[in-house]
């Protein structure tokens, strides 16, 4: 019971808090990647990609990186995401 509640508390702590360490090295790793690049370099999405919660939540997923490299459909999800959160940031509550 107690290894349950000490997992579920691991679960719940990597959901809210994103690994700083692993956002850093897994856009350094997309930055390579020139269309990632390109929305790295734009000011209003560099936001984003640095200080939205669920950009950061994304990015630092273990397997977002090669999703982004390979699949087109994610690169397209990835671009509709950070223009949603972009435009949501803008207009307000």
């Amino acid at each position: 019971m107690v290894e349950f509640i000490m997992e579920m508390g691991v679960h719940v702590t990597s959901y809210f808090f994103t690994s700083r360490k692993r956002l850093e090295q897994n856009i350094r790793t997309l930055k390579k990647e020139p269309w990632f690049a390109e929305l790295e370099d734009d000011f209003r999405y560099n936001h984003m990609i640095w200080n939205n919660r669920k950009v950061m939540r994304y990015l630092a997923l273990n397997n977002t990186v090669d999703k982004l490299i390979k699949d087109d459909n994610e690169k397209a999800r990835f671009k509709k995401l950070l223009v949603y959160e972009h435009v949501k940031f803008i207009t307000g509550p």
